[in-house]
Order: structure tokens, then sequence, then C-alpha cells
């Protein structure tokens, strides 16, 4: 072969491989091409579904915010009449509230008023209880002064009551003696037993139901009772006077004096023990409400 038809040979195959290689390119090409038609046609389906399902979507939303608009249309011209009809009361609301302001403001200026007339009349009437404390310790003061005058009073009425009757009785006695010393002068001296028994006469026994009780404490050993000629009693007569309180107790005898009345009568205390009066402990010392009786079988018992 010549070196013409080598040449020939060899054109003939680089011209069968750029065919070659053009042929699959273009296959190739045309593969891709058909591979991406493909895939932007079904692209462009899902771009349409979407679209049409986001169009569904937005009509829908659109039909929707529609109604809502709509709703607050509605909504806004309730709440604007509503509002005119809270601005209608606010403004009443401002008005009441001025009123109130006004009336807050005199009722404050009432109120110091009050307060400085209540200062004043706590100030007076702390001035007032102190005069009044003052005066009631005055009138408590003079009230115990009126108490112990008129116990003075009493003691002294009692006091000269007793001596009084000390007194008639000593005048009484007096009398007696002088009686007796001018029968003696008559006598000579005869007769004496008889003087004596005028002397020394017993009055009679008093009854076992004769009981009574102190009446008050005399100067002195004497008391008041609460029985006298009534209950048959005679001057010299003798009671026992005794505490039913306090378990019993015996506090000794009671020689009626001659200053006897028909309700009452006065005696002379004569104590269980012996010892003066004065030597006495209070409890032992008859005083008001203690029991005057006759201390026997068919009398009254001590407790």
């Amino acid at each position: 072969m010549s070196w013409l038809g080598k040449i020939l040979t060899f054109l003939v195959l680089i011209a069968a491989l750029v065919w070659a290689y053009f042929t699959v390119s273009v296959y190739v090409t045309r593969t891709n091409w058909k591979v991406r038609a493909d895939t932007y046609a079904k692209a462009l389906k899902e771009s349409e579904d979407n679209r049409l399902a986001e169009l569904t979507s937005t009509r829908a939303e659109k039909e929707q915010l529609v109604r809502q608009l709509e709703t607050e249309k509605s909504r806004t011209t309730e709440l604007n009449g509503k509002y005119e009809e809270l601005a209608t009361l606010s403004k009443k609301g401002d008005d009441d509230f001025k009123k109130a302001t006004d009336t807050l403001r005199a009722t404050a200026a009432i109120a110091a008023l009050k307060d400085a007339s209540e200062k004043v009349t706590l100030s007076e009437l702390t001035d007032t209880r102190k005069r009044n404390t003052e005066l009631e310790d005055k009138v408590v003061k003079l009230v115990l002064s009126v108490q112990t005058a008129e116990r003075e009073r009493l003691r002294a009425e009692n006091d000269s009551k007793l001596q009084r009757a000390v007194a008639e009785d000593n005048a009484k006695k007096i009398l007696e003696l002088t009686d007796l010393v001018a029968q003696f002068r008559q006598t000579g001296g005869t007769g004496t037993g008889a003087v004596l028994r005028t002397i020394d006469k017993v009055p009679p026994a008093l009854p076992d139901n004769t009981r009574g009780t102190v009446l008050r404490d005399l100067a002195g050993d004497f008391v008041q009772i609460s029985i006298g000629i009534d209950a048959g009693l005679e001057p010299g007569s003798r009671l026992d006077v005794y505490r039913e309180s306090g378990g019993g107790q015996y506090l000794g005898t009671l020689v009626v004096t001659k200053s006897l009345y028909p309700k009452d009568a006065v005696a002379e205390f004569r104590p269980a023990r012996r010892v003066p009066v004065s030597q006495l402990r209070a409890d032992e010392l008859p005083r008001k409400g203690d029991t005057v009786g006759i201390i026997s079988s068919g009398g009254p018992k001590l407790p």
C-alpha cells in the first residue's frame, strides 16, 4: 500500500473516530435533554399542582380573611358604638369625679374643722375629767369625814345614853341606899335580914325559851340586847351569850341593868374567862348578831 492509501486510511480512521465522538455526544446530549425534559415536565407538573393547591389555599384564606374582615368590620362597628357609649360614660364619670373631688375637698375641710373641734373637745374633756377626779376625791374624803363624824356622833350618843343609864341606875341605887339607911335608923339595926333580902333580891327565873340577839356593843362592859320587859326580863336577870357561827363559842353571861325597855335592854357583860374585859381577845367579846338566851336542857343548845 502506498503512502497515499495509508494517509487516506488514517484520515478515514480519524473521521470515523470524530463521527463516533459526535454520534456519542449527540446521543448523550439527546439522552440528557430527555431526562432534563422529563425532569422539567415533572417539576412543571408539580409546580402547577402546587400552584393550584396554593391557589386553592389562597382562595380559601382569602375567603376566610374576607369573612374575618366582615367580622372585624362588624366588631369595629360594635366597638365604635361601645366606644361612643364609653366616651359618654367617661364624660359622665369625669363630671361625677369632678363633683366627687369637690365634695371630697369640702368633706376634708369639714373633717379638718371636726378634727380641730374634736381636739378642743378632748382637751376640755381631759380637763373636765381631771376636775371630776379631783372633785370625786374631795367628795370621797368628805363622805369619809361625814361617816367618821357620824360614827363619832353615834359613839358619843351611845356613851351619853350609857352614861345616862348608869347615872339613872346610880341615882336609883342612891335612893334605895338612902331608904335602907333610913330603915336602919328607924329600926336601930334590927330587921337586918329583911334589909339584906331587899338588897340581894334575886329576880325570878326566866323561861328556857327566852332568846334574843346582841344589837350592838356599847362603851365599856355593856351591850344592848333585842329582848326586854316583854320577854320577862327584870333588873338583875342573867342571860348567857354565845356565838353559834364558827363551831360555837360560849362567851359569858349578861346581867340586865335597870335600863330596861319593852323590846330591848342594856346588860353588863361578864366574860367566861375570869379576866378584865380589857384583856379579852376580840373574838371573846360579844358583837352584833351573837345569841342571847338560857343554856339549859330545855333551852337553846350550843352547836
